[in-house]
């Protein structure tokens, strides 16, 4: 029986009632879980900034550049850990089949398993995929978006990283797009962030905003930017490819989502949530 991969959630370290929220449902649950200290704005120096920022089909922010160096950090984990390693941004909701979800994403034998859905339609391989221990691994043609939980392997951790010494991209970009592992979804989804269950009406417990999603200027036409616009038209040729394959072995869907898995377990204590703060208190006091 293989082992369950650990599991490792990114915070920033003002960010207590977040890491509360991952704690706390972790410890519902009976789960262990670790956490990894968020690269922030202030810790990219210019020249680092000048260095990554400029790879991508538009100049990153640096907030996207944050969160990129902080999963970096935790690929370089997995690239080192025979069972991979579970990733998990700390807006992250646990479904009740989450841990179901954990115990058996190794065993799909994917390189890359996404847990969470953030509601947009995604390129599904008809009949593609497996179940392994009750949960459905849909094997995915083309992803988008969602770097909030997620499984790698060590593999595709590997392939991550040789990626990196040269390439950045926002998380999911690169992850989905630019190194294209072998990625699956899990169905019906056993994760959402917060912010996205508060739209649909769940009461969570705390609300949460994000930094990284920032309104971002179209870029003018011009010679610097020429190496901007040729790999957006390379995406965007790439697209077209997968949009083909709906004739025959692709399908363009949201992935499942059962509510009932989270109102299960929705709001997640306040008590609970307050009682991990406090011990937070405890510890810097001592």
């Amino acid at each position: 029986m293989r082992a369950i991969p650990d599991i490792w959630f990114i915070n920033l370290a003002d960010a207590r009632e977040r890491r509360a929220l991952i704690e706390v449902q972790a410890e519902a649950i009976g789960l262990d879980v670790h956490r990894q200290e968020a690269c922030t704005v202030a810790g990219i120096d210019d020249a680092s900034y000048a260095r990554l920022s400029t790879s991508w089909e538009r100049p990153m922010t640096r907030p996207e550049l944050a969160a990129f160096l902080s999963h970096r950090r935790l690929w370089e984990r997995a690239a080192a850990s025979e069972d991979g390693l579970i990733v998990l941004e700390d807006d992250t909701v646990f479904g009740t089949h989450f841990p179901r979800a954990v115990a058996n994403a190794a065993a799909s034998n994917f390189d890359l398993v996404n847990f969470e859905t953030v509601g947009r339609r995604k390129f599904f391989r008809k009949r593609g995929g497996t179940t392994v221990g009750g949960v459905r691994f849909t094997e995915l043609v083309r992803e988008k978006s969602g770097a909030g939980a997620y499984f790698v392997s060590r593999n595709g951790a590997r392939a991550l990283l040789a990626k990196a010494e040269t390439q950045a991209a926002p998380v999911d970009a690169f992850m989905f797009g630019v190194c294209r592992l072998r990625t699956a979804q899990v169905e019906p989804a056993a994760t959402m962030q917060v912010h996205l269950l508060e739209e649909r009406g769940f009461d969570v417990g705390l609300s949460t905003q994000t930094s990284i999603h920032q309104p971002r200027q179209r870029l003018p036409l011009s010679w610097a930017n020429l190496p901007y616009t040729g790999r957006r038209i390379g995406t965007q040729l790439r697209l077209a490819l997968v949009q083909a394959r709906r004739l025959a072995d692709v399908e363009f869907r949201p992935a499942g989502f059962d509510a009932a898995a989270f109102t299960a377990v929705l709001p997640v204590s306040r008590d609970a949530m307050a009682a991990r703060l406090r011990r937070y208190d405890d510890q810097s006091v001592s």
